[in-house]
């Protein structure tokens, strides 16, 4: 995908999901308003106050990310059966980053807390196993920086203590779908035959569809679950920014699956 294209395709996305969408509808809104549509006007501001309140509430976080953080267990879970594995490496997808660290001033950049969450699940199965870790992220189109994600995530591992010539890169991504397609090849170039696939639960339907294939076994490792399998206090019910905050990544991750189901139709 061009880089052009790819930007395009970025602003029609922030344009569709909140806040983009809230503040497109409530000009619509007010344009009913003028032109005197008031019952179309009504159905809207009910429509509006209904979903905002879902997102922004634990029943959102139910329907929403409950279900795609009950489709995979957990990692912790399947460390007992990865040593019998062929030719294993750990894959580890990026999520967020700086590419400035905030703490020194430098261009070095620092990893965001989605990618630290991810980084630590590998982390804790390479102590496990001992198995090669893969790192994968590069500099999306339209984001200031040079500093590609998987060249921030390789110092953190090494700083966490993961000898360098334990880790590869993979540093031309930009998207989920492109990390699947250069991992798989660097994969095969090397010749490992499956891949612990570590990222987000919230995010790993949407990768195991973007890295499904017929050659190399993935096996999914899900970290930074955010959703609690408890019932929920009052405060949870009603809105917060908690639950806005997961909800939101929640229905990202529904319009990916979306597109990725119809794009391999």
């Amino acid at each position: 995908m061009s880089d052009s294209l790819f930007l395009l395709q970025k602003i029609l996305v922030q344009g569709i999901f909140p806040p983009g969408i809230i503040i497109i509808l409530i000009i619509l809104l007010y344009a009913l308003l003028i032109f005197q549509k008031k019952k179309i006007a009504t159905i809207l501001t009910l429509f509006l106050v209904i979903s905002l309140f879902l997102l922004g509430s634990w029943y959102g976080e139910y329907f929403l990310l409950r279900p795609l953080e009950n489709k995979y267990t957990s990692g912790a879970n399947i460390a007992g059966y990865l040593f019998n594995l062929s030719k294993p490496i750990i894959v580890v997808l990026s999520g967020n980053g700086n590419n400035v660290n905030q703490s020194t001033g430098s261009n070095n950049g620092e990893v965001g807390e989605i990618t630290q969450a991810r980084l630590l699940g590998a982390y804790f199965l390479y102590q496990e196993t001992h198995f090669p870790v893969l790192v994968s992220g590069g500099i999306a189109p339209g984001f200031s920086g040079d500093i590609a994600s998987a060249d921030q995530m390789e110092r953190f591992l090494v700083k966490l203590g993961i000898p360098v010539q334990d880790i590869m890169k993979e540093n031309r991504s930009g998207t989920t779908m492109e990390n699947a397609i250069f991992v798989l090849d660097l994969m095969r170039t090397h010749h490992f035959e499956q891949a612990i696939l570590v990222t987000s639960a919230v995010h790993m339907p949407r990768a195991m569809l973007a890295f499904q294939n017929d050659s190399i076994k993935v096996i999914p490792a899900p970290v930074n679950f955010l959703y609690e399998n408890i019932n929920p206090g009052i405060l949870a019910t009603l809105p917060n920014r908690s639950s806005w905050e997961h909800n939101l990544r929640a229905l990202h991750e529904w319009v990916g699956i979306i597109y990725y189901k119809m794009r391999f139709r």
